[in-house]
This record gives structure tokens, C-alpha cells and sequence, in this order.
């Protein structure tokens, strides 16, 4: 593979929050070095200039349900590779498959199928595998989720069904208020698993018992979850006083108003990511899904049911960033480490992901300067260009 000293760009740290020119060395589909500008690069290296670009860290989106929602399970392979290719055009480079609450009599078998849906995802971003939201949420804050799928968790019966996700398994939401949570939390515990809170009316008590026995994050705070009270903070201001627990947010002003996600942001601080909660449905009128029928607000607007309940979003993480700058007036390098390194962080491969590091993979979103991706690589390669050139020449 060639040698390539991408220059002329300024490059976004989220590990320092720097933004700053250089020339970044990528050899063999990794970062080989950083190097100052004006420092020479030997003739063997391919210069390659992206002159008014900022380029950051390929994004990761811990939470994408794509066309899963209105796929069955036989095609989970073909809805994930066109989700793994059109993501590419938002500057993300890997996510997590993520599940609706199937009915307990499909479950497993839609796990199995997503598991092997992943490893057979070769191209476009990478599927770094499954985020199981549900079922054992709770039925008072279902969300989207069909309530006839929504049960407690049974360690004789769903045991099984980590098992069928086996090493793809990478998160799962739940709620610690019922039935069988314990079990589940210790579950995933031992599995080296993601568990976060979500779809839950759990107390405080409940949640620090919980975070206790390995909670450690939260799904789309604010979304499927009581409100904030003075007198009784709820699921969302018990996160917000936890220091120990990260929490993700769909930023597309629809599933939370820009004045919370500016607190949001202000009290979470590097605790904050960003998510999509996307889902991918044909276009045509009110759509049949797992999720219910739905229709698209208007060509820029979310999924809705009839009765208004939000579906999903239809937003990029390309969009959350440029929306977390608006909506809280944060910089480009905290937006950015909130889709990057924080959720690599979180799955523990930040060493590989999210980074710009020396040694990590060579995944880059390409940003103009309105924020949108230019261009998009791929372990040390352009996959995607906004020119129309896909994988097109240096």
C-alpha cells in the first residue's frame, strides 16, 4: 500500500481538543507519524494536499438501526452493508448494529442472523458489533418499541440469547427496575459488555444500585425516560449528577430541544456523545416497520407515528456535530471527540478508533469549512468524496 503525508489540512485532536496544521504520515492503512509543518517528508512519501479541510477522527455511532427496523431477518447482511456504505457520506467509519425489541418468539433467531450480518460486513464502515436496545426495558417508557415485545429478563431463557450474539455483543440497554435486571447486569458484566440505561423510569436508588453492579451509561438521555423535577430528578438529572456515567443524546432538535441540549452539554461535559438513533425506511408515505408505521416529517424532519411518537432520527453524525455546535456553542474539537473518541472510549478500542494517534487506523472525516464531510477514509484510503469521485485518485 502506498506511503501517503497528508498536508495543508488542520487536523482535530480529540484527545487534546487541538486543532491545528500538520502532515500525518499513513502508510499500511494506519497513522505512521505527526509531523509539524515545515518538516520534511523524504521522497518515498506520496504528498497529498487538503488545503481548507479540517479532518478529524472517522466518527462512531454507538446507537444505528438503518434498514434493520423494516428488514427481515434472512437480509440483516444486505441492509447492513447499504448502511455500512451510505454512512460513509457523514464521515462515519464504524458503528454498532442495533436491534429493536423483537418478540420473544423471534429474538433470538434475529440476534443470530444480526451477529452473522456482521461479520460478514466487509466494506464501508465498519460494524464493530451489536448494541441489543431491549427487551428488558421497562413497559411505562417504551418509546417506539412494540409493547407486546417488551419483557423482564429471564436468565433461563435469555442467557441464550447473549449467547446466540455472542463476541459481537458490545452493548445493551436495559432498564434496572425490572424484573431480572440484577441478573442480566451481572450478565454483561461478565461478558465485558456495554450495559446502559435506557427506556426506564428507574429512582435514584435504583440507578446507583445499578451503576454498583456495572451500569455504565445511558441511551439517548432525555428520550424514553421520565422528566426532571426539583423535588424528583428522575432518570435524567440522577445522570446528570453521576459522574460515573456517560450518556448520549440525539442532537437533530426534534428528539430534544436545543436549550436542553445546551444544559445538557454544560453539565455533562466530556461525559457527553453523540449518537443517531437513524433509521432507514423507503420513502414513500407511512411505512410498516418493527418500530410501527411511520412517515417522514417533511424532507428534513424525523420519523413519526400518527399519534406523533418520534421513530428514530434521520440524522448523520455529521449532522449532531454541526448541531452541538449551534445548539451549545461548543468548539469543533469537543463536538467532534463527542462522536469519536468518547464512544471508542466507551467500547474500549480508542487506542484503534476515534484517535489520530501514532498506530491507529487510518479512518478520517474530511470536514469543509460549514462542517460538512468533504471525504471520507477508510484505513488509509478515500472511499467517499462529495466531488462524486468515490475511491476516486489522491
Amino acid at each position: 500500500m502506498a506511503k501517503v503525508a497528508i498536508r495543508e489540512a488542520d487536523w482535530i485532536e480529540p484527545e487534546s481538543g487541538e486543532v491545528a496544521p500538520a502532515t500525518m504520515l499513513v502508510e499500511d492503512g494506519r497513522i505512521a507519524a505527526r509531523l509539524d509543518v515545515g518538516e520534511r517528508v523524504s521522497a518515498d512519501w506520496e504528498p497529498i494536499a487538503r488545503p481548507g479541510l479540517s479532518i478529524a477522527p472517522g466518527f462512531v455511532d454507538l446507537h444505528f438501526h438503518g434498514e434493520l427496523v423494516a428488514t427481515p431477518p434472512e437480509r440483516f447482511a444486505e441492509a447492513l452493508a447499504n448502511d455500512a456504505e451510505r454512512m460513509l457520506r457523514e464521515g462515519a467509519t464504524a458503528f454498532l448494529a442495533t436491534s429493536v425489541c423483537w418478540p420473544q418468539s423471534e429474538l433470538g433467531d434475529a440476534v443470530d442472523a444480526l451477529a452473522r450480518a456482521a461479520d460478514a460486513c466487509a466494506t464501508g464502515a465498519s460494524c464493530l458489533g451489536l448494541h441489543l436496545e431491549g427487551p428488558w426495558i421497562s413497559a411505562d417508557a417504551p418509546g417506539a418499541m412494540a409493547p407486546d415485545a417488551i419483557r423482564p429478563f429471564a436468565a433461563s431463557r435469555d442467557l441464550e440469547t447473549l449467547a446466540r450474539a455472542g463476541e459481537r455483543l458490545r452493548m445493551v440497554t436495559l432498564a434496572p427496575e425490572v424484573a431480572g435486571a440484577d441478573a442480566l447486569l451481572d450478565a454483561l458484566a461478565d461478558r465485558g459488555v456495554v450495559a446502559a440505561l435506557g427506556h426506564t423510569r428507574a429512582t435514584t436508588e435504583v440507578i446507583d444500585a445499578a451503576v454498583a453492579r456495572g451500569l455504565r451509561h445511558v441511551t439517548h438521555l432525555w428520550n424514553a425516560m421520565g422528566p426532571l423535577h426539583h423535588r424528583e430528578p428522575g432518570v435524567p438529572g440522577a445522570v446528570l449528577a453521576d459522574d460515573r456515567l456517560t450518556a448520549d443524546l440525539i442532537c437533530d432538535g426534534h428528539h430534544v430541544h436545543p436549550s436542553v441540549v445546551r444544559t445538557t452539554a454544560r453539565a455533562l461535559g466530556e461525559r457527553l456523545l453523540l449518537i443517531t438513533d437513524r433509521v432507514a425506511l423507503p420513502e414513500r408515505g407511512a411505512v410498516a416497520s418493527a418500530l410501527g408505521e411511520a412517515a417522514r416529517e417533511g424532507e428534513e424532519g424525523p420519523w413519526r407515528r400518527a399519534d406523533g411518537t418520534l421513530v428514530g432520527s434521520a440524522l448523520g453524525l455529521d449532522g449532531a456535530v454541526r448541531n452541538l455546535r449551534r445548539f451549545a456553542d461548543v468548539d469543533l474539537a469537543e463536538a467532534v471527540a463527542a462522536c469519536t473518541l468518547r464512544p471508542a472510549t466507551l467500547l474500549g478500542v480508542e487506542n484503534e478508533r476515534g484517535t489520530l494517534r501514532v498506530g491507529a487506523r487510518a479512518d478520517f472525516a474530511c470536514l469543509d469549512e460549514t462542517g460538512g464531510v468533504a471525504e471520507t477514509w477508510v484505513a488509509g484510503a478515500p472511499v467517499w468524496r462529495a466531488d462524486g469521485n468515490e475511491g476516486a485518485s489522491r
